[in-house]
C-alpha cells in the first residue's frame, strides 16, 4: 500500500463529493465505434467492475460520486445510475463549469470535492478542487497538480485504488471490509442529476 500524505489525508476527511473523468480514467482511452442496421454509429466503453464498487463504497461511506466529461454517451447515464451516482455532466469542455454549478445549485464547495483526471482538459478542474487526483497514464501536468497519483492505469482499476485510498485516510476501509464480510453492505440508490452541455 502507497504511504499517504498528511494533506492527502486532512483533504480526505473533508470531501463530499467525488467526480472523474472518464476516457483515460474510467476506461484505458481506447474509442470503439459499432455501426448498427439503422445507420446509426454509437460508442462502446469498457468498464472496469472493481472501479465501479470503490465508487460504490464511497458512497455507502457518505462521499457523492458523479461524471464530467466533454463527451456525450448515453452509455454514462447507465453506467452512473447503476453505481448510484448523484450527477452526472455531460459534453462539458470546460470542466471547471460543474464546480460552479454544484456550489450555486448543491452548496458543495470546491474544496469538498475531489477530482480524478488524466488528461490536459482536466487541469482547470484539478486546479480549483480541494482534492486533485490522477492515473498513472495521466500526462505530466495532471500529475504535477495531484495530491495522490495511483500507480494503475485508466481502465485497470485505478477508480478503485484512489477510491479504497480514500477511504482508508477517513478511517471508513475497515468497515467496508467488514460490512462485505458480515453480508450488510448495502448499494444506496441516488437520483441521478444529469446536466447537459455547461
Amino acid at each position: 500500500m502507497n504511504e499517504l500524505s498528511p494533506l492527502f489525508i486532512q483533504k480526505a476527511k473533508k470531501l463530499k463529493l467525488l467526480l472523474t473523468d472518464v476516457d483515460g480514467v474510467m476506461t484505458n482511452s481506447q474509442l470503439s465505434f459499432f455501426t448498427g442496421e439503422d445507420g446509426v454509429t454509437r460508442e462502446i466503453k469498457h468498464f472496469e467492475s472493481l472501479d465501479g464498487m470503490g465508487l460504490m463504497y464511497l458512497t455507502y461511506c457518505g462521499v457523492e460520486t458523479g461524471i464530467v466529461s466533454r463527451g456525450s454517451s448515453d452509455t454514462l447515464a447507465w453506467w452512473a445510475k447503476i453505481l448510484g451516482m448523484k450527477y452526472l455532466f455531460y459534453n462539458t469542455p470546460v470542466k471547471h463549469k460543474a464546480l460552479v454549478y454544484l456550489q450555486e445549485h448543491f452548496n458543495i464547495k470546491p474544496e469538498e470535492t475531489a477530482f480524478i483526471g488524466d488528461d490536459l482538459i482536466d487541469l482547470g478542474m484539478m486546479s480549483r478542487v480541494g482534492l486533485p487526483l490522477a492515473v498513472a497514464n495521466s500526462v505530466s501536468e495532471a500529475k504535477k497538480l495531484a495530491l495522490y497519483t495511483s500507480p494503475r492505469h485508466g481502465g485497470n482499476a485505478a477508480v478503485r485504488d484512489i477510491a479504497e485510498q480514500i477511504l482508508r485516510a477517513r478511517g471508513q476501509w475497515d468497515k467496508v471490509v467488514q460490512d462485505n464480510t458480515d453480508g450488510t453492505f448495502t448499494t444506496v440508490k441516488n437520483q441521478i442529476h444529469i446536466v447537459k452541455g455547461l
